[in-house]
């Protein structure tokens, strides 16, 4: 999220085993996509369809609520 809405990040991870991982800094992905513009799009498409999906399913676990 903090990706789309510049915000600071709303959650943390942490790694129960022995992990690899690549960052990818704000500014390095607002040069990739001045660069690269295509690729900007295709990442920002997959976080979205993300966030959507999880958004989705947290309504659904809400319903059980609505009586």
């Amino acid at each position: 999220m903090a990706m789309l809405d510049r915000a600071p990040r709303s959650a943390v991870v942490i790694a129960e085993t022995e992990v690899e991982c690549d960052l990818l800094k704000l500014d390095d992905f607002d040069r990739l996509g001045e660069s690269h513009p295509r690729v900007e799009i295709v990442l920002l498409r997959n976080l979205a369809l993300s966030l959507s999906r999880k958004l989705r399913k947290a309504n659904r676990e809400m319903s059980v609520f609505d009586y």
